[in-house]
Parts: structure tokens; C-alpha cells; sequence
């Protein structure tokens, strides 16, 4: 027990100092809601964070004789949660917020023609963690059939000179991930 306590039991342990937070990219590879000058490219710059998602596997609670078993059941949909810095033209904004729009119309309430099979509507997001090297990927994940949800406000205000920033929300059908052999 007492060898728990000392500070070398736990920095051996901590594998190459553990995994940094800032040493990520995320890229969408495909999307549906392409305009103007956007480049796919540019998302993978200007998006400053992501949230690696939940992995939950729902319940499913039997009974025999009067006790409660859980067992497992589905597995629950996740959402993917990027935040974006704005740019100037916001290119990316524009994107998403076309994508949106061929999906739900604000006045009409309609998808868009063309939209009717899954994948004529849904794109791609690869988000990849990185080792401190920078060119080791430690574990990478690609998020299918994705879409937009939700497009977070701007905050507009005198008081600030900061870049602004946004939050996306994104449903998907699945992800997988190579390094975990799920998925593939």
C-alpha cells in the first residue's frame, strides 16, 4: 500500500505524461450544405473544440419473481458537440445554416428536394486526437451520417475584442474508431 503513495507510481503509470486536450483536429469530410467560398478545409482550422461523446448502453430491466434484472439493452444516441471560431465572412456559419435549411425550411417547413435518402443529407466528421508529437494519431474517430441539430448564438457586444465563437451540434447515425476495432 505504501508504494501507492509515492509520486513515481503515478507518473510511471501515466503513460508519455497522459493525452493533451489541444492536440486534436477535427475535420468534416463530407457535407450537404456547401455555399459560397467555404472549403472543407477550413473547418478542420477554425474549429477550436469538440466533445468526444458519451458511449451509454440503455438498461433494459426484467423482472422474475418480484426482483428487478437489468440486462443490456440499446445502445443510446449520442450528439457531437464542436465549437467554432467565427470567421469574418462566416463561411462556415453560412454552411450550416444552408444545411439547416435544406433540411427544415424556416417558411415553408419542407426539406429540399434531392434530400431523401440519408445519405443525399448527412456528411462526415473525423475528430482525431493527437500524440505530443503532433503526428501520432492515438485515437480517431468518424462520426457517419451526420447533420446539424443546432447552431449556438454569437454573442455581439462593445464590450469585447475577442474572436467570436459558436457551438454546433451535431446528430449521427454511428461512429466508429479503428484503434478500438468498433465499427469496422
Amino acid at each position: 500500500m505504501a508504494n501507492s503513495f509515492k509520486i513515481d507510481s503515478f507518473t510511471a503509470k501515466l503513460k508519455n505524461g497522459g493525452a493533451l486536450g489541444s492536440l486534436f483536429e477535427c475535420e468534416l469530410t463530407k457535407n450537404q450544405g456547401t455555399a459560397g467560398g467555404f472549403q472543407a478545409t477550413d473547418f478542420k482550422f477554425l474549429c477550436k473544440g469538440a466533445t468526444f461523446p458519451a458511449s451509454t448502453i440503455e438498461a433494459g430491466t426484467i423482472t422474475y419473481m418480484g426482483r428487478s434484472i437489468n440486462i443490456p439493452g440499446n445502445r443510446a444516441a449520442g450528439q457531437l458537440t464542436t465549437s467554432i471560431y467565427n470567421d469574418e465572412g462566416m463561411e462556415i456559419r453560412n454552411m450550416i445554416e444552408n444545411w439547416m435549411e435544406k433540411l427544415n425550411s424556416h417558411s415553408s417547413n419542407v426539406r429540399a428536394s434531392g434530400f431523401s435518402q440519408i445519405n443525399s443529407y448527412t456528411g462526415e466528421i473525423k475528430l482525431t486526437q493527437l500524440a505530443k508529437e503532433g503526428v501520432k494519431i492515438t485515437k480517431s474517430y468518424q462520426f457517419m451520417d451526420v447533420w446539424p441539430s443546432s447552431t449556438g448564438e454569437i454573442a455581439v457586444s462593445w464590450d469585447t475584442n475577442e474572436i467570436q465563437t459558436y457551438d454546433v451540434t451535431w446528430e449521427y447515425s454511428y461512429w466508429r474508431s479503428n484503434q478500438s476495432n468498433v465499427g469496422f
